[in-house]
């Protein structure tokens, strides 16, 4: 176990510290240089039969494993802390390698980014136990810092480009200020055509709009490599394992308040890669103030032409209004994930806003009534409105029979 703890030392730090080790495991800094250099445990009479600090919780870590088997070492640690323990995690971590097999990983290439430059982020699928004992779904949005790892996360029903567009306006107001680059990977709300080098990508509109508000770069990870923004993949990995799992909620309210509370206190917390906390860096972020922004609106207005067929194309996709109004100029607003449709300052039709492009929003009752207002045109003659308006039967021929045949029949019963 004492190597385990160096290469993960070394990991995380580049250099192998033996004092550190030797506190950790309470070995002489000798024993510990001469078993890194050996194969065999270190012989040393005053670790055998020594009862340890984890020993009255070890029931207690055996049965959340039984039920929770991914229990990370981080949540481990909270939960017995809270009943009374009083040693340290490398304990633990000790212990969870005995009694859970060793997973493999493959290495990662680890970018850092400066204050203020980048960051991330993502979409997840997950899901959450009900106080109901019920496995609910709900989708991940995530954002994280690069410099000070500062993480947002926000809970919803749908990844809608509305529901995008406000969860940026959250992380924004959470960290108080925008980086110069957000980098995301290729979802629809995002790019429509994905293109090379990135930043000529055709972008979402309504996402353009925001984006050209707040003056930020867009960047889109490489096709397939979701490890390209591996800081919010891991972020999202840690709410999955940390917040998520092993918990219950009542609500879907009830879960974004009990993540606000859970934010605030990892935000709080040293992290892993850069020792130092979260918060305590943000300030060094540099980043540019949400308060030089003006209020950004979700309200925008575009003019259309009604084509001949009673549809008006927004977005790359298209929607339907009353027959009436073909061939007419309307205005289209777009406020809150749905689109009104004006002409002569009246409301006609609504639709909601489509996600991606080539698609259609169509309702019948715009179309009713327009066969009759057609049969009635000059252009057509009597003789066509007439076939028009009848519907159309195939003939077959009809078998005819002899009547004599049926008395026969009837003959033959009796």
């Amino acid at each position: 176990m004492l190597k385990d703890l160096a290469r993960e030392q070394e990991q995380n730090t580049g250099r192998v510290n033996i004092s550190e080790l030797s506190r950790e495991t309470g070995l002489d800094r000798k024993t510990v240089r001469r078993y890194l250099r050996s194969d065999h445990p270190p012989e040393t009479p005053h670790t055998r039969n020594k009862p340890s600090k984890l020993d009255p919780y070890k029931p207690y870590i055996q049965e959340r494993l039984e039920k929770y088997p991914r229990l990370s070492r981080v949540r481990l640690i909270e939960e017995i802390q809270a009943l009374g323990y009083t040693g340290k995690s490398t304990i633990l971590g000790d212990y969870l390698r005995q009694i859970r097999p060793r997973v493999s990983v493959l290495p990662e290439l680890r970018y850092e980014t400066k204050p203020g430059e980048m960051s991330q982020c993502d979409w997840s699928a997950c899901h959450y136990s009900s106080s109901q004992g019920l496995e609910q779904k709900v989708n991940c949005f995530s954002m994280v810092l690069g410099y000070s790892r500062v993480q947002y996360i926000e809970f919803t029903p749908a990844q809608d480009i509305q529901t995008f567009l406000t969860c940026h306006l959250h992380a924004f107001e959470y960290f108080d200020g925008v980086t110069e680059v957000i980098l995301y990977d290729n979802i629809k709300s995002v790019v429509l055509k994905r293109k090379y080098p990135s930043t000529a990508s055709e972008f979402h509109p309504a996402f353009v709009d925001l984006r050209d508000h707040f003056g930020f770069t867009a960047r889109l990870c490489r096709i397939y490599r979701p490890k390209t923004k591996g800081k919010v993949e891991r972020s999202i990995g840690y709410v999955k394992d940390n917040f998520l799992y092993g918990r219950e909620f009542t609500s879907l309210t009830d879960l974004n308040n009990c993540a606000r509370e859970w934010l605030d206190d990892v935000n709080n917390k040293v992290h892993g890669t850069t020792h130092e906390i979260p918060f305590d860096r943000l300030p060094r972020e540099n980043l540019r103030p949400i308060s030089s922004y003006p209020p950004y609106i979700f309200q925008k207005t575009y003019e259309r032409k009604v084509s001949r067929d009673c549809y008006f194309s927004l977005y790359g996709n298209l929607y339907s209004v009353p027959w009436r109004y073909a061939g007419r100029y309307v205005d289209i607003v777009v406020r809150d994930g749905t689109l009104q449709v004006y002409a002569d300052d009246t409301v006609i039709c609504t639709h909601p806003l489509l996600e991606g492009k080539n698609q259609r929003s169509r309702q019948n009752e715009h179309f009713e009534g327009l066969l009759n207002q057609i049969l009635d045109e000059p252009c057509l003659s009597p003789k066509k409105k007439l076939a028009a308006q009848q519907p159309h039967y195939q003939e077959y021929p009809v078998e005819e029979r002899n009547l004599e045949l049926y008395d026969t029949l009837w003959e033959k019963r009796l």
